[in-house]
């Protein structure tokens, strides 16, 4: 992985440090935030107050008629497409989003959720009972059991080999001694990225951009320390933020949801002198598998995507009101 660095610095004593007892907790924004562009979010994790919004829904306002987008009589209202935004995507950070996110994403819960019924997932005895059990409910909740019902189906059987597992582990096998601390940027927008990365490389302030551009509450304040392996961050991450030395940063980094992340590496900390491939075998099993299982499902969504193409309608225009 590339390093870049206004400026280098060595890395600091091994010595553990105790952090501060009134410290402000770090968490994974990445994750947090990135619910309003990750389709799953939408598939799988719909309270019941937004089941008929996500669903698509008819009469009322005008907001009620005008139609966003269309998968064949499926339809997704303007004011759908506003109550996803009010619920999904923070009030700062609202001029950050692209309305085709949304939208994209509801069309991939349309397709996904048709493919199941083609697939008659609903009729596997697992699948039946949990739909026996949601007799009380309405459409959005059958939605979402029979959507999960795919991807799991589409995603079943990826494992990652023995071979695979120990040649990732004796490739960053030095890395789990550490832990790390970081500040991070997260923007929803990849030129957005690009152009606070140059202006990093140019010598640019770190926190200052960050308190600037970024979409999570911690603007630029540094993590408490993590452990190689917390699943606090992707692989990926892991990957490109464990090979730091102080003082330097990432490139931008996808996530999963779609956001751009930039971190930069506060202080590294060394806290065991070796580490087992067993006792990391179980967690890179699954982290590899859900990479490998997010690649295979995107392929397949986007298949399915294509091949409906003929029946997807967006009416971007009716946004403007």
């Amino acid at each position: 992985m590339r390093k870049e660095s206004a400026k280098k610095k060595p890395v600091k004593n091994e010595s553990v440090k105790k952090e501060p007892a009134n410290k402000k907790k770090w968490v994974p924004w990445a994750i947090v935030i990135g619910a309003v562009v990750v389709v799953v979010v939408l598939l799988i994790w719909s309270p019941p107050f937004v089941q008929s919004v996500v669903g698509g829904s008819a009469g009322g306002d005008e907001t009620d008629t005008k139609i966003v987008a269309s998968v064949g009589s499926s339809k997704l209202t303007l004011k759908d497409y506003q109550t996803l935004v009010t619920l999904y995507v923070p009030q700062e950070s609202r001029d950050q989003v692209d309305p085709m996110e949304i939208i994209n994403a509801w069309i991939e819960q349309e397709i996904v959720y048709r493919e199941a019924k083609r697939m008659g997932l609903e009729k596997k005895d697992t699948v039946r009972v949990a739909l026996d059990q949601l007799k009380f409910a309405y459409g959005m909740n059958r939605k979402q059991l029979l959507t999960q019902a795919w991807l799991a189906e589409a995603s079943k059987n990826i494992m990652v080999s023995q071979d695979e597992l120990r040649g990732y582990f004796n490739a960053h096998e030095e890395e789990f001694l550490y832990e790390v601390k970081v500040s991070q940027i997260v923007v929803a927008d990849p030129i957005v990225a690009s152009q606070i990365h140059q202006q990093l490389k140019g010598g640019s302030d770190f926190r200052k951009l960050a308190e600037q551009h970024t979409l999570d509450p911690l603007k630029g304040e540094p993590s408490s320390y993590i452990p190689r392996g917390s699943g606090l961050l992707t692989l990926a991450m892991e990957d490109a933020v464990f090979v730091l030395g102080p003082g330097e940063f990432t490139k931008p980094l996808m996530t999963p949801q779609g956001l751009s992340m930039i971190f930069k590496l506060i202080d590294k900390r060394k806290v065991r002198k070796d580490i087992a491939f067993e006792e990391v075998a179980s967690y890179l099993q699954a982290m590899l598998s859900n990479e490998r299982a997010e690649r295979v499902i995107a392929q397949k969504v986007d298949s399915l995507r294509n091949a409906a193409q003929s029946e997807i309608e967006i009416r971007v225009e009716n946004l403007f009101y």
